[in-house]
């Protein structure tokens, strides 16, 4: 039996920071530990962690805020695990999570195993932020092997050895390190595999402002990702600055238009969502606009 190692980065988030661990230690699986990494939090995430009593957690803390990718590559290299999982802060999930995939992992060709993710939300613009934010991973899709794009770090495992084959996670990136990574993997032959049905479930941005920042946040790093690093998709990204004040409409339409193609055959209400996706991916390209000014 494969030992499998849960890493868990955290900022800020004693909102829901308990139930994500709780859910781990929950699984059904014995060689387990879970490794909590604190990027140096500024609310109670510290306290809480330190207040549940099991010796399969251990906390480590950052020393300044480093960002999700440098949070991930410490858990990895602190780890014992021969798989290593990855889980957000704000997700949660079943009990057989664990289990699964480390059976998938001996079961099909993959070195990398990505699950679904179901959004958590209570308004419209919950629901909105979940679209966005996992066209890649839709619950109850279907199972696949990934040709380009990628799946999300939150509810990934990885074999350890992929690690020293690529290296870690893009520390240089606040964001999008998933993306990059995949990428990565995908150049130099590994196999990475999707469950439609392994499935971890978010707490998405449930405010407005929490929608739009989330896709500036996802438009400022667009450039650095995948323009810089020449990925898929690179060329929607313009190298002008004339040019990219012309393509703010234009890139906003195609990107709405990707995330309601992707998720119409498994969810038709994305068409009612349509028009708040559409301010959404409006602020994603101004947010390109920006970097490029």
């Amino acid at each position: 039996m494969a030992k499998a190692s849960v890493i868990i980065p955290v900022y800020n988030a004693e909102g829901t920071i308990r139930k994500c661990i709780q859910s781990v230690l929950a699984n059904d699986y014995v060689d387990l530990e879970v490794i909590v990494v604190d990027d140096n939090s500024i609310d109670g995430t510290r306290d809480i962690v330190e207040h549940i009593k099991d010796d399969r957690i251990r906390l480590i803390v950052n020393e300044k805020k480093a960002g999700p990718a440098f949070s991930r590559n410490r858990g990895i290299k602190e780890s014992r695990g021969s798989i290593i999982l990855f889980l957000d802060a704000d997700s949660y999930i079943e009990q057989n999570w664990v289990k699964i995939h480390i059976r998938l992992h001996s079961d099909i060709l993959a070195d990398i195993v990505g699950g679904a993710i179901a959004g958590i939300y209570k308004t419209v613009f919950g629901k909105c932020d979940g679209f966005c934010n996992w066209w890649t991973s839709i619950p109850y899709s279907r199972d696949r092997y990934l040709k380009k794009l990628h799946i999300p770090t939150n509810n990934m495992s990885i074999k350890r050895e992929v690690f020293d084959k690529i290296g870690y996670l893009n520390e240089a990136l606040q964001s999008g390190e998933d993306a990059e990574f995949c990428y990565r993997a995908l150049r130099n032959g590994i196999r990475i595999f999707f469950k439609c049905d392994l499935v971890a479930f978010h707490y998405e941005k449930d405010s407005f402002l929490g929608f739009l920042k989330h896709q500036e946040k996802w438009g400022a790093q667009a450039v650095k990702m995948r323009k810089a690093m020449n990925m898929n998709y690179s060329y929607l990204i313009p190298n002008s600055r004339l040019i990219v004040h012309l393509y703010i409409l234009p890139l906003t339409f195609l990107l709405t238009t990707l995330v309601i193609f992707k998720w119409i055959r498994y969810n038709r209400s994305v068409i009612l969502y349509s028009p708040i996706i559409f301010i959404g991916k409006m602020r994603h390209a101004i947010a390109i606009k920006n970097t490029l000014d």
